[in-house]
């Protein structure tokens, strides 16, 4: 998998990458996204080039490293096993810090919310996430929900892939409705 670039005017959908990043919650969420809003994809990991990734196992190329990432319109926090360890990463949790702060919209997916919450975006917002990581997410300040989908605006989480999809087309809609061409 490797990032796409529409042009140099085009949003971006910035999507943090680390080992272990499940790639069903890449494919169809973040790119159906990127389509409907007709902007550029960059995967922003914790170390350039190949990304081993899973769920189903396929590559991920990093297009920038975190300490380099530029902060993108749109965020997309896809969950996966390697989720803890990306914790670790000073420069990726910044960057997802400042990315999340700043971005129009956000998607999280699965364990994705618990990296979002780890940064403090998610304190006192209604998300959900991977339905083993409930009490974390609420120890980490959200008020976490087992639901397929969360909407609080700005943030939307989703429990996995199949709901993430959902939520991107959804989410896509609200924004084109909101936003003039």
């Amino acid at each position: 998998m490797t990032g796409r670039h529409q042009s140099r005017s085009a949003q971006t959908v910035g999507v943090l990458v680390y080992r272990g990043v499940s790639t069903a919650e890449i494919d169809i969420p973040v790119t159906v996204l990127a389509d409907r809003l007709g902007a550029n994809i960059v995967f922003v990991g914790v170390e350039a080039g190949v990304v081993p990734g899973v769920e189903p196992s396929r590559d991920v190329v990093v297009d920038v490293v975190a300490a380099e990432a530029p902060l993108p319109e749109w965020l997309v926090v896809p969950g996966g096993l390697g989720w803890r360890q990306v914790t670790t990463d000073a420069a990726a949790m910044a960057w997802l810090a400042a990315a999340g702060a700043q971005a129009r919209g956000i998607l999280a997916i699965s364990t994705g919310s618990l990296l979002l919450a780890f940064v403090g975006q998610l304190t006192g917002v209604d998300a959900t996430g991977h339905w083993l990581g409930m009490y974390d997410l609420e120890r980490m300040g959200a008020h976490a929900r087992r639901e397929r989908i969360t909407d609080a605006g700005r943030i939307v989480t989703a429990s996995g892939a199949l709901p993430a999809a959902q939520a991107a087309e959804d989410f896509a809609d609200r924004v084109s409705w909101s936003c003039p061409a």
